[in-house]
């Protein structure tokens, strides 16, 4: 992985599994639910899916009234969700060895801004964060795979990208970490996920959060 001094972190996988209490097909449903009572029309694969973060993105195409409907209940029912939110086995550890080793810690998440902080005070964590470069407008255009919240870290911590890794767990991640020159490990927290990484270029990957620890202190 060559010398890491910034570790950067997806939010919901390698942090905490954000929908543990709160069940992400029941978000999505609320969500649609929202949105069908303020009159949106949703397609069938809008309201088949259980990601509310399709139904996010697909809110842009109903117009800027709608579109930010769906940022505001999509961000009340994050916070909501974080309440039961379950740390991810080996990520506190993880950040706290980065941080007492020197690194620079930063999460980099398409779940909200309060959400992501919301965790983090929580868990008795904010001070171990240097940064949350998380969803804050209704544009789900600029998610990931978009580099745009990862280059605002970047740019936020004035960190050279060769510098620095991010963990994630989906492809987007990965994509993501192409476009903005970090170096990507893909965290397979479920079958067939370590495969789709690889595949899409993480140049680790791993399926647990403490695999991450040994390298990590040996990169830094």
């Amino acid at each position: 992985m060559g010398k890491v001094q910034y570790l950067l972190l997806d939010f919901d996988g390698p942090v905490c599994d954000i929908f543990a209490g709160l069940p992400a097909r029941t978000v999505a449903a609320s969500l649609r639910a929202t949105l069908e009572q303020a009159g949106a029309v949703l397609s069938p694969a809008v309201r088949a899916t259980d990601d509310p973060l399709e139904v996010f993105r697909f809110s842009a195409s109903l117009g800027s009234e709608l579109n930010r409907l769906a940022l505001r209940t999509l961000t009340e029912l994050e916070v909501k969700a974080v309440r039961t939110a379950r740390p991810t086995p080996g990520a506190v550890d993880l950040i706290e060895r980065a941080r007492d080793r020197g690194l620079i810690v930063g999460i980099v998440s398409n779940n909200s801004v309060a959400a992501v902080t919301a965790f983090l005070a929580r868990g008795g964590l904010t001070d171990r964060v240097a940064y949350v470069s998380a969803r804050s407008t209704a544009d789900p255009s600029l998610m990931k795979p978009n580099p745009h919240l990862l280059d605002q870290a970047l740019i936020h911590l004035a960190a050279d990208p060769s510098f620095a890794l991010l963990v994630g767990d989906s492809v987007t991640d990965v994509e993501a970490c192409k476009h903005a020159g970090v170096v990507a490990v893909g965290y397979a927290n479920r079958p067939g996920k370590a495969e789709r990484l690889a595949n899409a270029g993480a140049e680790l990957v791993v399926t647990s959060m403490e695999e991450l620890v040994v390298p990590l202190i040996q990169a830094h």
